[in-house]
């Protein structure tokens, strides 16, 4: 189990277990055949130099109702301006903040993954998805969080010179205050601005049962065994 305050790269190591077991935390993506999406998207990408004054992230927030093991996030990634698809992108970095000012201060969160593209099951695109875009999930190997509300965003690492712009297709679901974050302020809305949008994000994770709920789990089973 990893603790927080962690920045590490995550490549073919990825676990194959952390994708199959957990409860959704977060949807906004819904229907695969794409027909929850608005048809805008929103940048989101890491720039090479000399452009990286545009680095900028989508963020929405989620709520852990108790200690959880996060497994993965799905996000829905377009691009324009001479896009040619995801196979240019070299990585997509996953950030995790207390706060969107947060991200507006910088892109990387108190958690901060890198996970270069084409290294299942790091990354892994559904083939199955029929709407705009690509549908890629995420490895989160199991970091773990405390009960609260958080932020998260999904960028990719790409070229502009060579792959045009990258970004997060917007969806009908959730509450409309998808948030973007640009430290420099190059693109001129500031740090960070409420979009008024939903981003295309889906998050699983494993709740920890708390070591009381552990402790009758426990006394529940003896009861069991005694009564065979």
């Amino acid at each position: 189990m990893k603790k927080l305050g962690i920045i590490v790269a995550i490549g073919a190591i990825c676990s194959v277990g952390s994708l199959s077991t957990a409860d959704v935390i977060m949807d906004q993506i819904g229907a695969y055949d794409g027909s929850d999406m608005t048809g805008n998207l929103m940048a989101s990408q890491i720039f090479e130099e000399p452009y990286s004054a545009y680095n900028v992230g989508v963020l929405e927030d989620f709520t852990l109702d108790a200690t959880t093991d996060l497994n993965s996030i799905s996000a829905v990634v377009g691009g324009w301006n001479g896009y040619g698809g995801s196979a240019g992108i070299e990585g997509f970095s996953v950030n995790i903040y207390m706060s969107a000012e947060d991200a507006g201060n910088s892109l990387t969160g108190f958690i901060s993954i890198y996970l270069p593209n084409g290294t299942e099951p790091g990354v892994v695109y559904d083939s199955s998805w029929g709407g705009e875009g690509e549908h890629v999930t995420l490895d989160l190997n199991g970091f773990t969080l405390d009960a609260g509300t958080y932020y998260i965003g999904v960028t990719a690492h790409n070229s502009y010179a060579s792959n045009g712009q990258t970004g997060i297709m917007a969806s009908n679901l959730g509450g409309f205050n998808a948030y973007q974050a640009n430290p420099s302020g190059a693109f001129g809305f500031g740090p960070t601005q409420n979009t008024g949008n939903n981003a295309a994000y889906s998050m699983t994770g494993t709740a920890i049962p708390a070591p009381g709920a552990l402790a009758l789990l426990g006394l529940a089973g003896l009861a069991t065994r005694r009564r065979r």
